[in-house]
């Protein structure tokens, strides 16, 4: 018998069906939809587990992440109570409300350090930034932590800024001199020190006159930087009250400008990014 092939099955074998060996059974249609069903519903479960373990080995990842920061950030180890709470000196956090807490306090830090030159020394903008970092943050505790919480972030926040300002201290005391002058009454005793601290202040570039320094944290202690008119007007007042300092150090127009252009892009950006690492 010559057997004539069809792909890749002979004649032969497509015509054998008496016996029904050859022939698929017919499925019943329910069955068939029940079972696609079934397959479906198997397949959307393993993606929810699968998802749900994912998402509980990155919660868990994250978490020990932020109990890594609570050390440096509030000066002592969190203790685990249970397994959503955390104590820090006493003072009890769940798991999200510290999570956010470490958040907040780490991004308002990154953002004051990244306007501190490398010569760490602080102009009147710096005292600025510190005192917008204090009330955003005292504003997110107050709404969101409760008063022994809220005391510990402030704190946290307080000792990163007092930090900063004896860093400062230090170094004055170390390579400047006083001088008369009123806004920027120190001078480089060392030579071999350079600052990029401000465009207009050249070597003299430490902000020494405290009454500037008050009044200038006292403007942006209260203001209210969710309301945008609020946030032109202070940063407006701020560029009056520096005038004169910048005033001390040079006569020229163009690079007072400059240097008030640069305040106001400074100031509007920190308020901004401060707002939104404090927001819910």
């Amino acid at each position: 018998m010559i057997k004539v092939s069809y792909g890749s099955k002979s004649l032969e074998s497509l015509n054998r069906n008496k016996n029904g060996n050859s022939k698929k059974q017919k499925k019943d249609p329910h069955q068939e939809k029940m079972t696609n069903m079934i397959h479906s519903i198997m397949g959307d479960l393993e993606s929810v587990i699968r998802k749900g373990i994912e998402q509980q080995k990155a919660g868990t990842r994250n978490m020990n992440e932020v109990l890594e920061s609570v050390e440096g950030l509030f000066g002592i180890k969190a203790k685990e109570e249970s397994d959503n709470t955390f104590s820090i000196d006493g003072t009890v956090f769940t798991a999200e409300e510290l999570q956010k807490a470490v958040g907040v306090i780490k991004g308002v830090e990154g953002e004051i350090s990244a306007h501190i030159t490398e010569s760490k020394l602080l102009d009147y903008i710096n005292y600025a930034h510190f005192e917008i970092a204090r009330n955003v943050v005292g504003k997110y505790a107050k709404k969101n932590l409760n008063i022994q919480q809220g005391e510990l972030v402030n704190k946290a926040l307080n000792s990163f800024i007092n930090k900063a300002q004896e860093v400062h201290d230090t170094i004055i005391e170390r390579i400047f001199e006083k001088t008369q002058d009123k806004y920027y009454g120190y001078k480089v005793t060392d030579t071999g020190v350079n600052d990029d601290l401000a465009t207009v202040t050249g070597d003299k570039v430490v902000a020494s006159n405290q009454d500037l320094i008050n009044r200038i944290t006292s403007l942006f202690s209260t203001a209210d930087f969710s309301d945008s008119a609020a946030v032109s007007k202070v940063i407006k007042d701020f560029k009056e009250m520096v005038i004169p300092a910048y005033k001390e150090v040079t006569e020229d127009t163009e690079k007072l400008e400059d240097k008030l252009s640069y305040d106001e892009l400074s100031l509007t950006k920190t308020i901004k990014n401060f707002m939104n690492h404090a927001s819910d």
